[in-house]
């Protein structure tokens, strides 16, 4: 059995608490994992502009309205 001390859980907890705000960004800033407003805008523009119907000699007819 391994025992370990309130400096270990500590210490743990510290290294812990940097690598998460390494990759998920601190409170203060923008988080890193979050696409910008203007990816999000391009990708809804795109869902409205394409359209996608059922054909009776193919299986789907895509277009694009743009």
């Amino acid at each position: 059995m391994v025992n370990f001390t309130l400096d270990d859980l500590a210490s743990f907890s510290r290294k812990e608490q940097k690598l998460i705000n390494e990759v998920m960004g601190k409170e203060d800033e923008i988080p890193l994992f979050f696409p910008r407003k203007e990816t999000i805008n391009n990708i809804l523009g795109y869902s409205k502009a394409l359209i996608i119907r059922d054909s009776e000699f193919l299986i789907k007819t895509e277009l694009m309205l743009n």
